[in-house]
């Protein structure tokens, strides 16, 4: 049940920020990194572990997106992103009229959603890369 629940929700969020766009998550031990996704330059967070982004050749990175949080090769978590200007909404983790912006992007909001426990300060350390290898 908890299963169905989390998968309609996410369904749900991704139909919404997307408008036109939809997508199917099947949560399980098969979810697998899909091959356009590609790790950020960042390292391992406590509780969130590495960022993966979706890249291809001759599709620059727009808005809305989705990024996946990867640790020891498995998709942990989701976070959808979303340009300020399309507005706040209080499920987004940063408080109204306080949008994040990093590596030259433009203020946007997130919405993490976490499958799976994160790893923990001592884990990443140990971490040899997202993939665990």
């Amino acid at each position: 049940m908890k299963r169905i629940v989390l998968i309609t929700f996410v369904f749900m969020i991704l139909r919404v920020a997307t408008v036109s766009n939809a997508a199917e998550v099947i949560l399980g031990p098969d979810l697998k990194i899909p091959p356009y996704y590609k790790p950020g330059g960042g390292t391992c967070s406590p509780g969130r572990g590495y960022s993966f982004s979706a890249e291809a050749p001759n599709y620059p990175s727009t808005y809305p997106k989705l990024n996946l949080r990867v640790f020891n090769g498995e998709v942990i978590g989701f976070i959808i992103e979303v340009e300020a200007k399309e507005g706040w909404k209080p499920w987004y983790d940063q408080p109204e009229g306080k949008p994040t912006q990093h590596d030259n992007s433009p203020p946007h909001y997130t919405q993490t959603i976490y499958i799976k426990k994160g790893p923990t300060a001592e884990e990443c350390k140990s971490s040899k890369g997202p993939s665990g290898k």
